[in-house]
């Protein structure tokens, strides 16, 4: 044997040498075993069923059983709170419309609907733009008869001056105001025309000024099961942008935390 026969031996492997391990790599690839010029489809690849061949439907597995457990009933939303107020006439519109926003802003509702009874006219205060839901509830409300504005997130209703009347409103409105919170506020003492009406709501507030005499709270609350007192906030800013129906100042959100607790 020659050196170039040698060295062509060292280094050059023999053909039978290097068509073996080829041939093992070729059958162990995956889609290989198949004899060539067999193709399969992509459904074919993934388990499903190929182009004319009817689709079968699995019975679908539980992990516990083959049969599908009991789903608990879906209970409903509880309904929306009515609370009533009885203030002096001087507080009575702003402390009903804070009340009212507290309680939108505690069951996280877009509107609060707030209806107002004074004996004599109230003098009008700076009211917001209303927003989009607010407007929707005052325009249905005003479609019903009743005197309803809307500023910021609060619908104000005007109750009419004789109790009778005022008491029967007010039920309507509440029966119309949907999944928002009412707030009745009668600015006045406790007139018993609107007994019965207190009776149905689920708090009544006795806003007192911090001197006043707590027999006078005593008396509004008697007879009634669910009632509580509540200090008047004072007259700063936040009871402004209360009445306004735009938002709720640290300090009145505190003020009104027992109300607010007790219907939630």
């Amino acid at each position: 044997m020659t050196l170039a026969q040698r060295i062509a031996a060292h280094f050059v492997a023999p053909a039978g040498e290097l068509a073996s391990p080829r041939a093992d790599r070729t059958s162990s690839r995956p889609g290989r075993s198949r004899p060539r010029g067999e193709r399969s489809s992509p459904a074919t690849a993934r388990g499903l069923p190929a182009r004319g061949e009817p689709r079968r439907h699995r019975p679908r597995e539980y992990p516990d059983d083959t049969t599908r457990q009991a789903q608990p009933p879906v209970t409903g939303t509880a309904p929306p709170p009515a609370v009533a107020v009885l203030a002096p006439p001087a507080d009575a519109p702003a402390f009903g419309a804070a009340l009212g926003l507290a309680l939108a802003r505690s069951r996280r509702t877009p509107v609060a609907v707030v209806c107002v009874w004074a004996p004599d006219p109230v003098r009008s205060v700076w009211r917001a733009p209303a927003m989009p839901a607010a407007a929707r509830v005052a325009a249905a409300l005003r479609a019903r008869g009743h005197d309803a504005t809307a500023a910021g997130r609060l619908v104000v209703v005007r109750l009419s001056a004789a109790c009778e009347e005022a008491a029967s409103q007010a039920l309507r409105v509440g029966a119309a105001a949907g999944s928002a919170p009412t707030v009745l506020a009668l600015a006045g003492p406790r007139v018993a025309a609107f007994d019965a009406l207190l009776a149905m709501q689920d708090l009544v507030v006795v806003a007192v000024a911090p001197a006043a005499d707590a027999a006078l709270a005593r008396l509004a609350t008697a007879g009634l099961e669910r009632a509580l007192t509540c200090a008047v906030p004072p007259a700063d800013p936040g009871r402004a942008l209360a009445a306004a129906g735009l938002a709720l100042l640290p300090s009145t959100r505190r003020a009104l935390a027992a109300p607010v607790a007790a219907v939630s």
